[in-house]
Parts: structure tokens; C-alpha cells; sequence
């Protein structure tokens, strides 16, 4: 900053003063007089004020005792007494040397106003005055006065067009004020008239920091030679770091460009720490560098290093800056450790209630610890602030728009599809072509079970923009889902490389994971029941292995099953086949033989989303019907069925089964329908009804067989969650409840009432392992009798 500039008292001018005596001044007064000029000269300015106060007090009569002793007072710095003995009278009327005394004096000790006025005085009273515009550019900066600064300044040029030292005080005065470019422009033809000034180079350098202009700055610095302080070379550095940081929004999708801006940030940053420690910079200066590099480390996904250095800087005992905190944040919401991200969010969120990107991100860790009651409190919150967010400002990647999308997904999160889809629809008409909008319906439509329409969303998206990378794999996932597995199989292995820290690539990469890996199954059924006036208990078992994928559609499996009933009914019997299972475009097959000439054919053809027609064959098979009264072997059968589905909350299914058994026919004809009641993440409500009828056409065997027989049942189940790793979403525990009433209609028999209940867990371990097991009791009518029998199951599937 321009230092003011003092006005001392010419001796010239006092010398002139002296050249006769004044009216009653006596020769040895005027001694003292000339010897008060000599000691000013020697700039011993307060023995000469001395000097000229006892005179002007011995006569205050004569006028320049005091004029001199104020001009001398002002460069002794007594302004105390220089104020106090110069009321505004005796200012109007004062010579020019005297004014520019008093302002001197002013300029340290009074109020900006009154020495603005004095200035101005004697600019009008006088002119232009260098010396005095200078003072008071520079008095207005320091007291950051800016109006006041800017007439200065512009007075300054206007009466002095050649002084450099105007131009480089308007540049300044114009970077104070925000108005850098001007500043700028100014520096820039002063630095043409003198293109060697360090300090004009130094000035120029800060504007462009100032302006934010940092890799220009460093390149004038470095490859220019341009003059700079340490610390100006060093912010340019930690600067330009900085912005490599914020251009990495901006970087390229596609691999292998992802981490461009990102990587210059981080080589920037070291740089400037090298540096810094070099010219032993302040610890403020290497923490802000520090900070940074949290922020750096988290934008290129370096989880573990981002929070070793957020950990390390927290316990040295650094108040870490709440964008660096929010970073941390971001990390343990990747590594899954939610609740610590949330934490700190919290803490963020009640200091910055209004800060949109805290919202954002709550709320998303709330989602993610399936805490939806605060979630739904939080994104409400988020988009109402967003709704009246002024449209000038900055377009944010989470605007308005978003948050009423996020509104749909929020349902579909909560596994309530049909509130989702109801929210969607609206907005698919609005706002058709918004590629977050598709992948949102995408997604819901996948999670249905509707994969061809979420194909169709994902491909729609997918159009719009080839490199989008949640689109392809979406797109990938939902055909793999209708059996396109080349498709998926292509798409993982093209993204993989270059993509495998985005969520959607790692979940498609562990699906194909998964599917390249064999797996067992396991089904085992345990009952028992009154036959008449016998027990009969019976088990089967069913256990499949499967192979890895022999190719994309085919794998080969191996089967072992039996059957043990008795002694009501006794039969028993076991086999071992093994068979080829065919996966394809909305078709599955397999293909079994086995021991004692046993073969089976079954296969489902997926029509659409929303139909699907199913055909199977058994020769040779033993069978454990419903309920422990119903086992037979030796017999073949063949069944067709047709299943309707609307998304994830109804279904529907008609049937036929036709069995030829040793001494008897039966065939069914059956028809069902679900209906889900009340959804919520944490539980779910269904309502089931059956109707069914068996005709045999021999009653006469061991086994219960009726002639004709018509059911009709209803059934509630309700599953409870009881717990759900939080961090992976993979491993859950859930209750099942479930309870049937129904009527059966036998022939030769009255109508009569059946009921079945009972109690299940199933158990989701990763996403390789699932458990289930259940019990019930069932009440039913044999032949015009009341019966009842117990059957409990057990289901297992785990990939090796």
C-alpha cells in the first residue's frame, strides 16, 4: 500500500517569514526565531515547535508564530495541539503550507469525514495538489472507505494523467472493490509503459489471484520470470491445485480420462507442499494445503487415504474446515460406514441449516441407514429450498428437478413400488426426455420384476448419451435379467477396467461374479399326520448341485433325492439324475435323467412383462403331495400353467397337472391370485386366495385320493423385518407369519371348513447364500372326517 506521504515545513518558506521584523517582536525574539528555523532544517522539528509555541504564546498577536509553529508542530507530530488551536475559522482563512499541515494532522488523528472535507477545501481553495490526492487514496483504502476511494482515485488520474503512481492507486483501488478486470486492464498498460517494474508484475500476479486466475499466475511466474513474493508463488501453486480440483466435475466420463483434472490436482498440490515447507511457510498455509488433499484424495476415489489424513489432521488438533469434514463424509458413506458419515453431516447440517450440498448429502445417509422417516423430513426440506432457489445462480447437478425424482425413488427404496410408480408417471409426461428420470423408472421397473420395460428406459437413456455409464449398465442388467447374458457378460467386461469404482459397474461385476460361480439347492419337507387310525410321517429331499456356466446359456447339474413315508402310507424311494440346465432370451429349460429310467422336462416361456406360460413332464417320479397323506412313486406327469404379473404387488396364476399313477388318474385344475395390502421397507402385508379341484379316478389306493374334490382358501402373510446389515444391504433377517381359512367340498361329503397356520424366517447371508425354513399346522376334511398334520420345510441356496 502507498504510504502517506508528510509535509514538512520548506525552510525556504520560513526564512521568508523572517526577513523583517514583526510588530513588537524585540531582536532577541527574533533570535529565537532564526534558530527555531535552523532546528527545523536539522529536522529537530520538535526543539524548533518548542521554540515557536513560547513565541506564539508571548504573541498571539502576531500571525505567523502561529502559522509556523503548526506547520512545525505538524512535522513534530504534535497534533494535539496542532487540532486544538485550529478551528475551522482560522483553517478557511490559513496559507496553503498551514492547510497542509493541519491535514497532515488529520489525516492521523481525525475522522475520515472531517479530513475529506479538509482535503477537498483545499482543493478548492487552491487547486490540484499532488501530494494531497495521493494521502487521500491512500486514507480511503486503509479505512476501506471505498466510495470515497474510487472519486479519489479518479480525481488523482484526472489531475495528474502521467503520474504512474495515480494509475497504479486507481488498479488498486478497483481490485479492492471487487472490479478486478479494470484493475487489470490498468496494470496491464502501466506494466507496457514500464514493462520491467517488479512491482507492477507483483500486482498483476495478484490480480490474477485474486481473480482466480491461478495456472495463468503460475505461468508468468515460472516460464515468464516475472516478479513475485514467496507467498504469491506459493498461493499460486495451492491454487491452481485447487481449481485442477473443481475443474474435475467437468472431466470426461470416459475412461480413460475420468481422473485427468483430479491428477493434475494432486501433482499441483504436492508441489505446493514441497514448496511450502522450502520457504518454511506458516502452519496455516500447510494445513490449507492439507485440506486440500482430503478433497483431492476423495474426488479420486482414494477412500483409505482421504480419511488417514481427515483422522491424522483431527487428532494434531486442527479445526478442520466443514468442506474438508463433508469429504470425510462422502468416504464413509463409500466405505458403507453411514453411521459415522451421517455424524458429521449432522453436526454440518445444524451449523449450515440452508447449505444445500449438507442437505444433499444427509439425506442420502439416512436413505442409505434406511432411516426414511428422517430421510423423507430431510428431502422435503432439501426441495422446498431448491423450489424458490433464484434461477441466476449456478445450475447445481441436484436441482429441483432432481429432488422430484429423488421423491420417486425414495418410495422405491422403501420397496413401495406402486406409490414409486405413481409419482413417476406424471413426470415421465412432463419431462420425457430427462435421462435421470429414465434411469429412475429404469430402475423401479427392474426391481418389479418388469424388465423389459426397464430395458426400454435404460436403452432410451442409454440414446441420448452413449458414454452414460448408469445407463449401459442398467440397461445391461435388466436384459441379463430376461436371460440376455451375452449382452451383460459384454458390458461388464468393457467397463470393468475403467470404471470399476462406480457402485453400478462393481454391483454388475459381482453379479457376473455370482453367475460364473456353481451352486447348490436344497429342499427338504418333513410331515405328520393321522391316516384313519395310523400315524404316518414322511420326508423328502431334493438336493441340486450345478456347475459353473459350461458356456453363456448352458451349465450342467447333478440331483439326489428321496422319499420315506410311514407307516400309514409307506413308500420309499431315492434316485440320483443329472440333466442340463438352458438359459436363454425370456426362456429357461432343464433337461434331467436319472436312476430307475427317471426323466424330466420342464421349461417357462416369458411372454412379457407381464405374462408367462410354463410346461413341465416327469416319468417315472415319486411324489410328496401337500401334506403328509399324499406319497406315491411310479407314475408320470405332465403340467401347464399360465402366471400374470403386474409388477411387484399382484400376480396371478391358472393351471393344469395330469398324473398318471399306478391304478389311478388324477388331474387338477387350479387358479390363484396375490394381492399385497401394506408395504413399508421394514415389513409387508399379502392377501393370497386358491381355488382348486382334484378328480382321481380311483379312490381305492393307499394314499388319500378323493373323486372329486373343490377348494377355496384365503391366506394373509405377513413378513416382518427384524434386521438388515446396514453397511452391504445383503445379509437380512426376516419373520413369517401366515394363517388360511378355507372351505372343501369332497364328494359324497358336506362342505366343510379347513384352516392352515404358521411361523417362518428367512435369512438372505450376502449375496450368495439364502436360507429359509417354516412350520404350519393344517385342519383339513378326509372324506367327510376332521384331520389335521404338521409340515415343515427347509430351503436353502448357496453358490461355491
Amino acid at each position: 500500500m502507498q504510504q502517506l506521504r508528510r509535509h514538512i515545513l520548506p525552510p525556504c518558506l520560513l526564512l521568508a517569514l523572517s526577513i523583517s521584523l514583526a510588530h513588537g517582536q524585540t531582536p532577541s525574539e527574533e533570535s529565537e526565531y532564526q534558530k527555531a528555523l535552523g532546528l527545523n532544517k536539522a529536522a529537530q522539528f520538535t526543539e524548533a515547535s518548542s521554540i515557536l509555541k513560547t513565541l506564539m504564546t508571548a504573541h498571539p498577536e502576531i500571525e505567523r508564530y502561529k502559522s509556523d509553529y503548526i506547520a512545525v508542530a505538524s512535522n513534530a507530530k504534535i497534533c494535539v495541539d496542532v487540532i486544538a488551536i485550529s478551528n475551522q475559522r482560522y483553517i478557511d482563512r490559513a496559507p496553503l503550507y498551514v492547510q497542509e499541515a493541519i491535514f497532515n494532522c488529520y489525516i492521523t488523528s481525525q475522522p475520515f469525514s472531517q479530513t475529506d472535507a479538509l482535503a477537498k477545501l483545499i482543493l478548492k481553495t487552491h487547486g490540484k495538489n499532488e501530494g494531497i490526492e495521493l494521502d487521500m487514496v491512500t486514507l480511503a483504502r486503509d479505512q476501506k472507505e471505498f466510495k470515497s476511494a474510487l472519486f479519489w482515485s479518479a480525481r488523482f488520474i484526472q489531475d495528474f494523467p502521467n503520474n504512474i503512481s495515480a494509475w497504479e492507486l486507481r488498479a488498486g483501488t478497483l481490485q479492492d472493490v471487487g472490479d478486478r478486470y479494470a484493475a487489470l486492464q490498468i496494470y496491464e498498460d502501466v506494466n507496457r509503459l514500464k514493462p520491467k517494474n517488479p512491482n507492477t508484475q507483483q500486482q498483476i500476479i495478484q490480480v490474477l489471484l485474486d481473480m482466480g486466475i491461478s495456472h495463468l499466475a503460475l505461468d508468468l511466474i515460472d516460464n515468464n520470470g516475472w516478479n513475485a513474493t514467496k507467498n504469491q508463488k506459493l498461493r499460486a501453486m495451492h491454487d491452481a491445485g485447487a481449481v485442477d480440483l473443481r475443474w474435475s466435475a467437468a472431466d470426461s466420463a470416459v475412461a480413460p480420462n475420468r481422473f485427468n483434472s483430479v491428477d493434475a490436482g494432486i501433482k499441483m498440490l504436492n508441489d505446493a507442499m514441497a514448496y511450502a515447507k522450502s520457504i518454511n511457510a506458516p502452519k496455516d498455509q500447510l494445513l490449507a494445503i492439507q485440506y486440500d488433499f482430503v478433497v483431492a484424495y476423495t474426488r479420486r476415489k482414494q477412500w483409505d487415504k482421504a480419511l488417514g489424513l481427515y483422522d491424522q489432521l483431527q487428532s494434531e488438533g486442527n479445526t478442520v474446515p466443514n468442506y474438508v469434514q463433508s469429504a470425510a463424509a462422502t468416504c464413509y458413506s463409500a466405505k458403507h460406514e453411514y453411521a459415522k458419515a451421517e455424524a458429521i453431516l449432522q453436526k454440518l447440517y445444524v451449523q449450515s441449516p440452508k447449505d444445500l450440498d449438507i442437505l444433499e448429502a444427509l439425506y442420502y445417509s439416512q436413505v442409505d441407514q434406511d432411516k426414511f422417516p428422517e430421510a423423507k423430513v430431510t428431502l422435503d426440506n432439501l426441495t422446498a429450498q431448491l423450489k424458490v432457489r433464484p434461477k441466476y445462480l449456478p445450475k447445481r447437478n441436484f436441482d429441483y428437478t432432481s429432488a422430484v425424482i429423488e421423491a420417486a425413488s425414495f418410495e422405491a427404496y422403501q420397496e413401495k413400488y406402486e406409490e414409486a410408480n405413481k409419482k413417476i408417471a406424471p413426470l415421465l409426461s412432463e419431462i420425457p426426455s430427462n435421462a435421470d428420470l429414465l434411469k429412475t423408472a429404469g430402475s423401479i421397473k427392474g426391481s418389479e420384476g418388469m424388465y423389459q420395460a426397464s430395458a426400454d428406459y435404460y436403452a432410451i437413456a442409454a440414446k441420448q448419451d452413449p458414454e452414460d455409464v448408469e445407463a449401459k449398465v442398467g440397461y445391461a442388467n435388466a436384459r441379463m435379467s430376461q436371460g440376455d447374458i451375452a449382452t451383460f457378460v459384454a458390458t461388464v467386461n468393457d467397463l470393468k477396467p475403467g470404471y470399476s469404482d462406480l457402485t453400478a459397474v462393481k454391483n454388475a461385476s459381482d453379479r457376473l461374479d455370482v453367475f460364473n460361480e456353481g451352486y447348490v439347492t436344497g429342499n427338504f419337507v418333513l410331515g405328520n399326520g393321522d391316516y384313519g387310525s395310523q400315524k404316518n410321517n414322511n420326508r423328502t429331499s431334493d438336493l441340486r448341485v450345478y456347475s459353473a456356466p459350461i458356456s453363456e446359456n448352458f451349465r450342467g447339474f447333478a440331483r439326489y433325492r428321496d422319499l420315506n413315508s410311514g407307516p400309514a402310507i409307506p413308500v420309499t424311494d431315492q434316485g440320483v439324475g443329472g440333466g442340463i440346465q438352458y438359459t436363454g432370451i425370456n426362456q429357461e429349460a432343464e433337461v434331467e435323467v436319472g436312476s430307475a429310467g427317471y426323466a424330466r422336462l420342464e421349461g417357462t416361456q416369458t411372454l412379457n412383462d407381464n405374462w408367462s406360460v410354463g410346461a413341465s413332464y416327469e416319468r417315472n417320479a415319486f411324489y410328496l403331495f401337500p401334506g403328509s397323506l399324499y406319497a406315491t412313486y411310479g407314475g408320470n406327469v405332465a403340467g401347464l400353467d399360465l402366471k400374470w404379473k403386474d409388477g411387484d404387488t399382484r400376480t396371478a396364476a391358472v393351471g393344469y397337472r395330469y398324473w398318471a399313477l399306478p391304478s389311478n388318474n388324477r388331474q387338477q385344475i387350479f387358479g390363484t391370485a396375490n394381492q399385497r395390502l401394506l408395504t413399508e421397507y421394514n415389513y409387508k402385508l399379502d392377501v393370497s386366495g386358491w381355488i382348486g379341484n382334484q378328480q382321481n379316478t380311483n379312490s381305492n389306493v393307499s394314499y388319500f385320493s378323493p373323486i372329486n374334490q373343490t377348494e377355496y382358501s384365503g391366506t394373509l402373510n405377513l413378513r416382518i423385518l427384524q434386521w438388515r446389515d446396514i453397511a452391504t444391504k445383503k445379509y437380512d433377517f426376516w419373520h413369517r407369519v401366515f394363517g388360511s381359512y378355507g372351505l372343501v367340498t369332497q364328494a359324497a361329503y358336506s362342505t366343510l371348513p379347513m384352516n392352515n397356520y404358521g411361523y417362518g424366517q428367512d435369512f438372505n447371508i450376502g449375496d450368495r447364500r439364502t436360507l429359509s425354513w417354516g412350520v404350519g399346522k393344517t385342519s383339513f376334511p378326509f372324506n367327510g372326517a376332521k384331520s389335521s398334520y404338521i409340515t415343515g420345510y427347509l430351503n436353502f441356496e448357496s453358490r461355491f
